[in-house]
């Protein structure tokens, strides 16, 4: 079976050494600071309510074909070949909250991953599923990154701050590991200026994050934007698919019918993105989706 690429590094978690209060007492304005708590209580509140509506989702009566299914019968008779054991019901759950970023679901996450490989394998593919891999497989992606990054679990909890915001100049030592990190999840100027969750930081799209800071944070609706990154909920045609290694641009490509959805913005001006995209899409023979230099929702285009 094939290995996982290796990570280009590994970050320890304490890669920036100050914690939640210390970004507290780096804010002096008491307005600014209560602007933060109330950002924080709001993410809170939306993570509340997507664990109660997953709960009232039937998950096990939508997906009952899928979960009843069983390896293909040529697997059943290979007794050679080992076969994983899926318990599908936990999987949805993870993918219907998008409750991505705690560990304790890599294991769920892996055996999935396992279950398409093996299947792959003796040429026994699972259409049903095939949306779900390419959920999962942005699922993982944004996990690499965290790791890269040396973001834990708790880190990217509803009270979470990125490390990137400049409570204070970084250090030598500190300043030189963020150089070491992949281009792609390297922070920017702005970044490094805006207050915000450290699920930003795992976007390996640097003019993307941008996008998003400068458009303003405060009344994003973040799990909106979730949905439509990772084709979740009423996005299911929407998102992202990733191919290789998740801190490269060149392994991302965009769904067309999120370059047109509302979130379309968010692209305006990742040039590496759009070529990967357009490549990808020459893979499989089908037509490029950017003209060079494409505003993506405007009309002008230029060749």
């Amino acid at each position: 079976m094939s290995q996982s690429p290796q990570l280009p590094l590994h970050i320890h978690p304490a890669l920036i050494s100050w914690s939640r209060e210390d970004v507290l007492q780096g804010i002096s304005d008491t307005r600014e600071r209560r602007k933060l708590q109330n950002r924080i209580n709001q993410r809170a509140r939306r993570t509340r309510r997507r664990q109660i509506a997953a709960k009232a989702t039937p998950v096990d009566t939508i997906y009952a074909g899928v979960i009843q299914a069983d390896l293909p019968l040529l697997l059943r008779r290979d007794q050679t070949t080992p076969i994983p054991q899926v318990d599908f019901r936990k999987l949805w759950h993870v993918i219907e909250t998008y409750d991505i970023l705690f560990w304790e679901n890599e294991p769920y996450i892996r055996a999935f991953k396992d279950f398409m490989y093996t299947n792959w394998l003796v040429r026994a593919p699972r259409p049903a599923l095939l949306h779900s891999l390419v959920q999962f497989n942005f699922v993982r992606a944004l996990m690499a990154n965290a790791i890269v990054l040396g973001i834990t679990a708790s880190q990217l909890g509803d009270a979470g701050i990125s490390h990137f915001y400049a409570v204070r100049p970084l250090s030598p030592g500190i300043a030189s590991k963020v150089d070491e990190l992949p281009s792609g999840l390297q922070p920017t100027e702005l970044q490094r200026q805006t207050l915000h969750h450290p699920w930003f930081d795992l976007l390996p799209l640097p003019q993307m994050r941008d996008n998003l800071f400068r458009h303003g944070i405060e009344d994003l609706d973040e799990d909106g934007l979730c949905c439509a990154m990772g084709g979740f909920g009423d996005y299911k045609d929407s998102g992202f698919i990733i191919w290789g290694n998740s801190w490269d641009a060149s392994s991302w490509e965009v769904t067309e019918d999120f370059v047109w959805s509302s979130w379309g913005w968010i692209i305006n001006g990742c040039w590496e993105l759009r070529q990967s995209t357009n490549n990808w899409r020459a893979k499989r023979g089908e037509p490029p989706l950017f003209l060079p230099y494409a505003e993506v929702n405007g009309a002008n285009y230029e060749s």
